[in-house]
């Protein structure tokens, strides 16, 4: 029945294996340019999870692995999707109320307050906006450090704890082959590479031919959650993730902002990395087109190829990088506009004057006076009504 009682409810509600498997939609031949080719594409809604994006299962699967969960305060270097998931599933299971996300100065406003919405601390530190891993004066660096020499916070540090992948190996990968066991490709941005190590190892050890796509920002150009490709042979996570992907694509951050906002007026409902992950597959597909691989990759019985992409976030906290980096004729017309600039004082119904009261005032003698006495409008919106 999917209802979740008693004490150990929320316990029970976060816990991916008491719940039915994540929703994976086919998309519609609209956004899929090469179906009458054979092509298939599915939707993974990671954004169905209780807290609604894909790095809430290694950090759900951090934090059960680690008992220093309950006795410190707990800091990632995070602005996202890892850091709400953070403060939500700590806060939500352990009762920890002493969570702190370190942010770059140069994040946008909204973002902090997205999470001290979440009873989120938030840290700022200068430099890059996307830290190296490997710097030990970089924030990853400080806050790894500063938990295993001084020992006064938690850091799950999810670039460097193989719980992040292995969360997708107990949890993600077995849905999706258990869902469609005739897989062809799986398509997944690479931030930390646990998603696309995690579900690529599982899948390939379930069937071995399926081909594992990981999608990078172009660099210089940050789409927000994955990073780009120079440097990622530094990162904690290099050799699985290389050894793991058969091939990449690179998209600009345009791109996956349109991709993504054409996913969300088609009914799929996701952020700017989810439409990463299906340009990018679009692109490697097509360019298996031109070349005549095409069907090199489709299922045998069938002749179709079935493709998998992962939808990792949602699109409400990057509403205003999507008016960024988009042309506004790509969005629907605001008529009246003109009243963006007027009668913008907040009034209800109670600020009306009826003819009789507005009678009875002026028999008084005092207009203005008696109105203010009796609190109905301001001096703008008396000048309005009266107009």
């Amino acid at each position: 029945m999917n209802v979740f009682k008693g004490p150990e409810s929320l316990t029970q509600y976060y816990d991916p294996d008491q719940n039915p498997p994540l929703p994976l939609v086919e998309i519609p031949k609209r956004l899929n340019p090469l179906r009458e080719d054979g092509v298939r594409i599915f939707a993974k809604i990671l954004t169905a999870l209780p807290a609604q994006n894909v790095k809430s299962l290694p950090v759900l699967n951090m934090l059960q692995q680690d008992p220093d969960i309950r006795s410190k305060p707990l800091a990632e270097a995070s602005s996202g999707s890892t850091a709400i998931s953070l403060g939500v599933i700590a806060r939500a299971l352990w009762g920890h109320e002493d969570v702190h996300a370190h942010v770059s100065n140069k994040k946008p406003i909204s973002q902090m307050k997205l999470l001290r919405l979440f009873g989120i601390s938030v840290d700022l530190f200068g430099g890059m906006t996307q830290p190296t891993y490997d710097d030990p004066k970089g924030i990853m660096g400080r806050l790894r450090n500063r938990a295993t020499q001084k020992g006064d916070i938690f850091n799950p540090g999810q670039y460097h704890n193989e719980n992040n992948w292995k969360s997708h190996i107990r949890w993600t990968g077995p849905q999706i082959v258990r869902q469609l066991p005739e897989i062809n490709v799986f398509s997944a941005t690479v931030g930390t590479g646990g998603c696309v190590v995690g579900n690529g190892k599982y899948i390939k050890a379930k069937k071995p031919s399926t081909t594992i796509l990981g999608v990078f920002n172009a660099h210089g150009d940050t789409t927000p959650g994955p990073r780009h490709l120079p440097g990622m042979d530094c990162a904690p996570f290099a050799q699985e993730i290389f050894e793991t992907i058969d091939c990449y694509e690179i998209v600009k951050s345009v791109d996956s902002f349109r991709t993504s906002m054409s996913l969300c007026r088609n009914g799929i409902i996701c952020g700017p990395s989810s439409g990463e992950a299906l340009h990018g597959l679009l692109a490697y597909l097509k360019k298996q087109q031109a070349a005549g691989r095409l069907g090199d990759l489709a299922e045998p019985e069938t002749g179709e190829t079935n493709c998998v992409f992962i939808c990792a976030d949602l699109p409400y906290q990057y509403v205003d990088l999507y008016h960024a980096k988009l042309p506004e004729d790509e969005f629907p017309k605001i008529y009246n506009e003109e009243l963006l600039a007027c009668d913008l004082d907040v009034y209800d119904d109670r600020y009306h004057l009826t003819p009789p009261l507005l009678i009875d005032l002026l028999d008084r003698g005092n207009l203005i006076t008696s109105i203010f006495c009796q609190g109905l409008v301001s001096g703008i919106q008396l000048r309005f009504i009266l107009a």
